[in-house]
Formats: structure tokens, C-alpha cells, sequence
């Protein structure tokens, strides 16, 4: 295994350590959404169970991926079974490495699964830590913030890209679905999440679904989008206008604008998430707009569009030189309309880097 999974082994083996456990367990399946088998194994299929113990790594899988387990976690020993058979290989390197307790993370795993483990297993404790596998994946390696900015370019390119595209009478769904190609054209895997296209009145709606009304002039239309590159995503919003707008919708957009420039600049290791949220929602509240402010003002962001650290009120710890999140402050007026202005920001020491400025934050008026 390279420096960069010994490390990655020895973080979540430091938190078992600290829950009073031998043993890591992680389930890995297509409804899971859990990238962290990839994270501490290379393991890139959709169907697996890791133990990670102090000395030994195990990768339980069925027959599709015993090739693919080979090449991508020669570290692991491959125990070839499915995972509703698992137990039974689990129990017998249980009493081998004679493992006591081993914990899996509560959040992240399917309480029917640990159910039936549990009835199975009795004579080994098995306990859930919440969180445990976003934790370790908070600070980001160089290599990683290369793939999340690499993700984050590409988003950026296409978006402008998708500029002579937007005009009166093309849909919301003609749009997402041009964004959608324009990011597989300039190196994406897949989008990291279903895009928004939220047009006029749709726009009060944060996560609108995208439909087929037609653009409006006079309109705001908000984007949220965002691609994956090599398991690595990125997550980026504008608002843009076709033709003229009122002063009212000005002064919102204005009024956003202005709020996610001051928590962008407030961004560094030390400043606690729920700093930045205030600072951008008191800017909000002094325009008068508070009560449409309807959400947290970012996120963390990795090989999961929504991952820790949270910028909300709720964080009151400090943010960690490395990580990566999202400032993405918004107005949402039913009836009316709604702004959201998002950059992926990587925090540093003494500041921060703004991954997504390519995207300009000026009224873009086509």
C-alpha cells in the first residue's frame, strides 16, 4: 500500500482505537453512497465489506469483482463471498485475529444489515460511531484537492461555455441537459448531482426540480451544478437574467452577491462554520431580506457533493486548513423568484482559494 492509503488506514484506525475497538467495519453497496471503500481501499465496485484490523485488511466481495478487488487493493486479502454471506468468513477471521469489538460507522450503514450481523455474531461486540468515515476524509491530501479542483475546472469551462445557449423560449430540462453534455465534453464523469435549472418563480424554490418551462425575459435563472472527476466532485451555483430585470430583483441579486463575497473573504483554518453563516446572514438580514434565507450558507465537499464540514449555525468548530467547502448564500421569494450564488473554496492557513473563479459573480444579463 502507497503512503497515501497507510495514512488514510492509520486516521480510522485511530478512531477505532478511541471508540475501545479492534476492528473497522465497512459496508460498501449501490444504494449505500458511501465512497469510503474507495477512500481507504482503491476499491472502485459496488458491492463489498472491509475489515480493517491493527495489522490485517480484508475485502469480502462476490464473483463480478474478484479480478477488479486484485488489481485495485492488492493490500487487502480477498475473502470471495457475497455480502449477505459475509458473516460467516467475518466470524472465523474473528476468532483467528481473536477481535473483541468492531465498529462500523452509524450513519453511513443500513440498520438491517448490522441487525442480522449482530444475531450472528454475539460473541463479538458490534458497535456503531457516528460519522467516523466523513471524519477522516475532512482534510484533503494535495493529490485530492488536485482531482476536487480539476472537477470544479471543468464545471467552470462548460458553464461558460453554455452562455450562448440561454435565451427566451429554450426549457429548463434543454438547458440542464446541454450543461449535462458540455461537462462529460470537457473531461467529467457523470454530474454529482441531478442539476438545477430554476427559472422565474421556480427559482424560490432552493433544490427545484428542473421542468419544462420555457425561459422567460425578465427572469431570474439560477444553475447549481457540478461533475465528478476521478471519484472527486464539484458543486458551483450562478444566477444569470435574460434581457432586462426590475430594480427589486437587482437589489436581491446585489444583496446575495455581497453576502457570499463577505463569506468568501472571511474563509480560513480556525474560523468556525457557523462565523461564516453569520457573517453572510447578517449582511442578508440588514437588506431586510433575513426571512429568505432559507437554508445554511455551505457544506463540505469531496467525493461527496454534501460531506462535512457544515457552514450553518449549528458548527461551532473550527475549520481545518485543507478541507474544502461551499459558500453559497441565497434569496428565495415565493411568487417572485430566488438568487443563489455558490464557489467550491478551499481553506488555507491564512485564507483560502476560491476553486470556481472562472465563473464570474457580476449580474450576467444575456
Amino acid at each position: 500500500m502507497n503512503e497515501t492509503g497507510n495514512v488514510r488506514i492509520e486516521k480510522i484506525m485511530n478512531i477505532a482505537q478511541e471508540e475501545g475497538a479492534d476492528a473497522v467495519l465497512v459496508f460498501n453497496h449501490e444504494l449505500s453512497g458511501q465512497p469510503g471503500t474507495k477512500y481507504l481501499s482503491d476499491f472502485s465496485g459496488t458491492e463489498s465489506v472491509l475489515l480493517i484490523a491493527e495489522k490485517e485488511k480484508f475485502i469480502f466481495t462476490d464473483g463480478r469483482y474478484f479480478s477488479q478487488a486484485r488489481e485495485e487493493c492488492p493490500d487487502f486479502e480477498l475473502v470471495p463471498t457475497g455480502r449477505y454471506m459475509f458473516w460467516e468468513e467475518l466470524e472465523k477471521i474473528c476468532r483467528k485475529l481473536d477481535l473483541k469489538k468492531i465498529v462500523f460507522d452509524s450513519t453511513r450503514t443500513n440498520y438491517s444489515q448490522i441487525s442480522r450481523l449482530k444475531e450472528r455474531m454475539g460473541n463479538v461486540s458490534i458497535t456503531g460511531a457516528e460519522n467516523i468515515l466523513q471524519k477522516i476524509r475532512v482534510v484533503k491530501d494535495e493529490t485530492e484537492l488536485e482531482q476536487i479542483q480539476k472537477a470544479v475546472s471543468i464545471s467552470v469551462k462548460a458553464f461558460n461555455e453554455l452562455m450562448p445557449f440561454i435565451k427566451g423560449g429554450v426549457t429548463e430540462n434543454e438547458l440542464s441537459w446541454k450543461l449535462e453534455m458540455l461537462m462529460r465534453n470537457n473531461g467529467a464523469e457523470k454530474v454529482s448531482f441531478d442539476l438545477i435549472v430554476a427559472s422565474g418563480p421556480n427559482g424560490a424554490k432552493p433544490h427545484a426540480k428542473t421542468s419544462d418551462r420555457k425561459i422567460q425575459k425578465g427572469e431570474l435563472i439560477t444553475f447549481d451544478f457540478g461533475c465528478s472527476f476521478n471519484g472527486y466532485v464539484s458543486d458551483v451555483a450562478r444566477t444569470v437574467v435574460v434581457g432586462q430585470i426590475s430594480d427589486k430583483l437587482t437589489e436581491i441579486y446585489e444583496t446575495v452577491k455581497v453576502a457570499q463575497e463577505l463569506g468568501c473573504k472571511a474563509v480560513r483554518a480556525g474560523i468556525a462554520g457557523s462565523e461564516i453563516d453569520k457573517i453572510c446572514r447578517d449582511y442578508i438580514t440588514s437588506k431586510g431580506y433575513d426571512k429568505y434565507f432559507l437554508h445554511g450558507t455551505g457544506h463540505g465537499v469531496g467525493m461527496e457533493v454534501h460531506e462535512l464540514p457544515y457552514v450553518s449555525a449549528s458548527n461551532k468548530e473550527p475549520l481545518l486548513e485543507n478541507s474544502v467547502i461551499t459558500v453559497e448564500p441565497g434569496i428565495y421569494i415565493e411568487g417572485i423568484g430566488g438568487v443563489r450564488i455558490e464557489d467550491t473554496i478551499a481553506v488555507k492557513k491564512d485564507g483560502c482559494i476560491n476553486m470556481s473563479s472562472g465563473l464570474s459573480k457580476e449580474l450576467i444579463v444575456l
